[in-house]
């Protein structure tokens, strides 16, 4: 009996095994096309599947792996991020500012079935700049249309495409280093942007709108 239920277990592990797969190859078409949207147009992304021999485990072609409520894959993400490097591990090879985009990358493709509702992005600007900074708050965005997605930035690209604009300041009072929280609005939120681009001036305030105007003829298309 329990030979036979092994045998039925290996049968539909092979069946999972290869629906992983398949949707594998579109998921990386996927992160690939959004990481080229990012700056990392020479980035790769694959998913490599493996399997652990054990004697009681699946009998699957020539051999016995293991398995547990989830199949019997062991799966891996893969990145180079530049040409000539070769896929590793995305552990080992991804800088922090790369790690960010391509959880964002890994977000966007995977936004219609994930189910977490809340996702924290902490200077994801690192190495972009603001033409770049457009298309990452843009993205921002439509993740933000089925999750809720805090976004910690210094850049007005990024910070223009928010529902909603906080000020995070520190001070010192009596020995104690404090953190205040401020909602910024219209003119507020306008003068914070200019203070993204530099010394606050014609120049700055008018960029500062233009980039805001930008991100809403983006948001209320």
């Amino acid at each position: 009996e329990e030979s036979g239920l092994l045998k039925e277990l290996a049968k539909q592990g092979k069946t999972l095994s290869d629906a992983r797969q398949k949707a594998a190859e579109t998921m990386s078409k996927g992160i690939v096309a959004e990481l080229a949207d990012l700056r990392m147009e020479s980035a790769d992304f694959a998913v490599d599947f493996k399997t652990e021999p054990d004697e009681r485990g699946l009998p699957l072609a020539d051999e016995y792996v293991a398995f547990d409520e989830l199949g019997f894959d062991q799966v891996e993400f893969l990145l180079a991020p530049n040409p000539g490097e070769g896929l590793k591990p995305l552990v080992k090879v991804a800088s922090g500012g790369e790690t960010s985009r391509m959880m964002l990358a890994l977000k966007n493709v995977l936004a219609r079935a994930d189910e977490v509702p809340s996702l924290i992005f902490d200077e994801i600007d690192q190495g972009i700049g603001g033409r770049i900074g457009m298309i990452v708050g843009q993205k921002l965005w439509q993740l933000g249309r089925g999750h809720q997605v805090f976004c910690v930035t210094h850049l007005p690209q990024l910070a223009a495409f928010g529902d909603q604009h906080l000020k995070v300041e520190k001070s010192l009072s009596n020995g104690r280093t404090l953190t205040s929280v401020t909602p910024l609005e219209k003119d507020a939120r306008l003068l914070e942007l200019a203070q993204m681009l530099g010394d606050v001036g014609e120049g700055t305030l008018r960029s500062a709108h233009e980039i805001l105007q930008a991100a809403q003829e983006i948001t209320n298309a």
